[in-house]
């Protein structure tokens, strides 16, 4: 039970944090649209991913060293969170460094990542050295003392500073978009926000666990240890930014920065809903952690299938939801010139169920740091999709970022990622779980179909047809996954866990 409580006290202030974040950043990003425009917005998404990249120079040091972490914490052993502690912070000193120096080689070169036109007031030069300050600051402001906070399994307490500081930046720069006008003072708030969110979290981190402090080292085995699932993390580092920062560098390149605003918008939608379901999975991470050192594999299992069980309906109702509400909730977002075609909006909504249905699988492999392990496909599905990224972009132009992601995923990230969490984890057979991942698939396609037919009898327009489409895929995808669960084992483990959730809290 003190496993659950940590779990449910981490997801409700993550989704606290991620909803009021995401409400002001998209009230930004809606004034931003009408007071600057599409190409600013543009700019915005490729700086913002440029500098994801360079951020690769971390490897993976800060996930592999709070790993390290949860055996320590669980055994009360302080003098080697402490060594850890230490060994994280001269890293991410020296990762900050070289993110710095490379970020100023690439500066001369910086023009050439955009096709067509520019802003005639902006230098983006300029506002690649504003972006490269935010991502240097986060190794040189203590952002490492968070790791202490994730060991003890408090992923609340930097969701609340988060909150707070991000609601602080996006008020900031609603003032400047409405006031000012001004993009140079638009951007120079990120910097600032970021290194006042760290200094916040760190003083937290040293309120509440006084005890650890950088000092000692780190023996060699341990630091062996690190180094490996620091190489194996690095292919999954990779992963994340070709999914989306690559892809924006592509667009931006081949395509131009309107075509990146119309994406960025289609992306935006999509990645809130992946971030507010990540809130949940990264909240109970550190209690699958803590639950695969002390719990039997035949445990473990259970819990990996009730959570895929959970997981498949979450997202199903999810896909549902994008597939019928995209196309009128940008047009009255952002209006009919920064719409893509409805058969764009299919590739979106595969691509969300495809990439959200490995979420269970990825947590129990953080968890269980089996980094090394799945290194070789990361590595294959990275390089597969940036190839097939690079050759499709300029045949189908968007569709072709889209299928590239989608082939990558089912080609090779899912079925090596089913194989090797079954095998090196649970030690049995993946069949149970393949067969379960077929009938909830199927659902969700029956699920799109029949839904959509319902909202296309709805004939206003408008808002009133937003809200008609979104109470019709509330009720009906989600009567229909009940009916198709009701008598399952997974569904009656979901209605007791709630329920024990409920009456602890």
């Amino acid at each position: 039970m003190g496993r659950t409580k940590n779990a449910a006290r981490n997801i409700k202030w993550g989704l606290i944090y991620k909803f009021s974040t995401l409400a002001v950043s998209f009230i930004a990003r809606t004034i931003m649209i009408y007071t600057l425009g599409a190409e600013y917005l543009g700019l915005n998404s490729l700086f913002s991913s440029v500098l994801r990249i360079l951020s690769l120079a971390d490897l993976g040091f800060g996930t592999a060293i709070t790993y390290s972490m949860y055996k320590p914490v669980a055994e009360n052993d302080e003098e080697m969170v402490c060594a850890l502690l230490g060994l994280y912070k001269r890293i991410y000193r020296i990762i900050g460094t070289v993110i710095l120096g490379v970020g100023l080689i690439l500066l001369p070169f910086v023009p050439h990542l955009i096709a067509g036109s520019v802003p005639e007031d902006v230098n983006v030069r300029i506002l690649f050295l504003i972006y490269l300050l935010d991502t240097v600051s986060t190794y040189f402001f203590f952002a490492y003392r968070a790791s202490i906070l994730t060991a003890h399994q408090r992923n609340d307490i930097p969701s609340m500073v988060s909150m707070a500081t991000n609601l602080a930046k996006n008020l900031i720069q609603i003032v400047i978009l409405l006031t000012v006008r001004n993009y140079y003072c638009f951007v120079l708030v990120i910097p600032g926000i970021s290194i006042l969110t760290n200094l916040i979290t760190a003083y937290l981190a040293g309120r509440y666990y006084p005890q650890y402090e950088c000092r000692g080292t780190v023996d060699r085995e341990t630091q062996k240890q690190i180094r490996k699932k620091t190489g194996a993390l690095l292919g999954v580092k990779i992963t994340g930014l070709i999914y989306n920062s690559v892809d924006s560098v592509v667009i931006s390149s081949f395509l131009g920065l309107v075509v990146l605003a119309k994406y960025n918008n289609y992306y935006y939608v999509m990645d809130s809903l992946i971030a507010v379901i990540a809130v949940i999975f990264s909240s109970i991470q550190s209690t699958v952690g803590n639950s695969i050192v002390l719990e039997t594999p035949e445990k473990n299992y259970r819990d990996y299938m009730n959570l895929s069980y959970i997981n498949a309906w979450l997202i199903g109702w999810c896909t549902v939801c994008l597939y019928c509400l995209y196309q009128p909730f940008v047009r009255l977002w952002a209006g009919e010139s920064l719409m893509f075609e409805k058969r764009v909006v299919v590739w979106f909504c595969v691509y969300f169920y495809v990439y959200q249905l490995k979420i269970v699988q990825s947590t129990y492999k953080d968890a269980a740091g089996l980094w090394r392990e799945d290194m070789w496909r990361s590595y294959g599905a990275n390089l597969f999709n940036l190839v097939t990224n690079l050759i499709l972009v300029q045949i189908i132009g968007v569709e072709g970022i889209l299928l590239s992601t989608i082939l990558s995923l089912l080609v090779i990230s899912y079925p090596w990622q089913t194989w090797m969490i079954h095998r090196k984890l649970f030690y049995c057979s993946m069949k149970p779980y393949v067969l379960r991942l077929l009938v909830y698939t199927g659902a969700t396609a029956v699920a799109c179909v029949i839904t959509e037919l319902f909202c296309r009898l709805v004939t206003l327009k408008g808002p009133g047809e937003l809200i008609l489409r979104g109470i019709i895929c509330c009720i009906v995808p989600n009567l229909l996954f009940l009916l198709l669960s009701l008598r399952t084992k997974e569904f009656a483990e979901m209605m007791k866990s709630m329920r024990k959730v409920l009456l602890k809290s």
